[in-house]
């Protein structure tokens, strides 16, 4: 986030227009230095957004540079495609936000898709504290207070005193889910887990921010991405040199048909369905003349 708050302003207008990007500079002026939560509310959502002042990177890369916000891209149309597709057939799409810090990414989410479905999993209980207070509104959200593993299992944070963005996780030596494990443990949540709780509702975008985790998620093969129309994540091979935490990420990824677009800090994986559908109906016409 700029130092200057001139810049700052310059942009809030630009992102918001004259009158909403004012108010939300003078607001973030006015609160300066508060040692308690600030509260800023932005155009478009429902509720004002709670965060403390180490929160405000976050709240820029959110809220103002908008990394999540894919509608730009020629892609965009196939996660709206489906949204409205499984909307009007009286359905839920299913979002589900790996990481979700104090919940700004979950109420992004559901101001965009407000028939979804959202499950935010966040494991460090200050950060969920306030998460609860910001999705409290949406009736859609719901909050998981756990780690996104690979597999069911008790986890710890391993670096407890890092920055609010910045907790890893590890499994607890010696517990199982059902094992009351230590007074730190947290319970673990798999992606495909939290897609059956909503079946049969489409899977329409995963977000993963989980400072490395993603090699567990990713170390044995996942049913979830071919049925996923967005995936949207932050690889940390920069943060851990060495520890090829990506590895696996792009093991799975090349066992799937989908576009790769870098945008800020994150990979968008899109699933190719315009392309499947016409491998489908070539293989179906090869099938009929008998082509091998």
């Amino acid at each position: 986030m700029p130092s200057s708050r001139l810049r700052q302003l310059l942009k809030f207008v630009r992102v918001f227009g004259p009158v909403a990007g004012l108010r939300v500079w003078c607001a973030l002026l006015l609160q300066s230095g508060r040692s308690g939560l600030l509260q800023l509310r932005i155009p478009g959502l429902a509720a004002p957004i709670r965060l403390r002042q180490r929160d405000l990177p976050i709240f820029w890369q959110l809220m103002v540079m908008r990394e999540y916000d894919f509608e730009a891209l020629r892609q965009a149309a196939r996660v709206k495609d489906a949204y409205r597709r499984a909307s009007s057939d009286g359905q839920r799409p299913i979002i589900i936000d790996c990481g979700g810090h104090i919940g700004m990414s979950a109420v992004w989410f559901a101001s965009h898709f407000p028939q979804a479905t959202i499950y935010c999993i966040e494991p460090n209980a200050a950060n969920f504290a306030i998460l609860q207070q910001n999705v409290a509104p949406y009736s859609n959200i719901t909050a998981l207070n756990g780690g996104v593993w690979g597999k069911h299992c008790n986890l710890k944070i391993s670096n407890p005193d890092s920055g609010s963005a910045s907790f890893r996780l590890q499994e607890t030596a010696g517990a199982s889910p059902s094992d009351s494990g230590p007074s730190d443990s947290l319970p673990s949540y798999t992606i495909d887990e939290i897609r059956q709780r909503e079946v049969p509702n489409p899977l329409l975008v995963v977000k993963i921010d989980i400072e490395g985790a993603e090699a567990n998620v990713f170390a044995e093969p996942v049913d979830w991405l071919a049925h996923c129309g967005l995936l949207i994540i932050e690889l940390h091979d920069w943060l851990l040199p060495g520890e090829g935490t990506s590895r696996n990420f792009f093991k799975r990824i090349g066992e799937n048909d989908v576009d790769v677009i870098l945008q800020g800090e994150n990979l968008l994986l899109f699933k190719n369905v315009v392309r499947n559908a016409a491998v489908n109906e070539s293989l179906q016409a090869d099938a009929v003349l008998g082509r091998p």
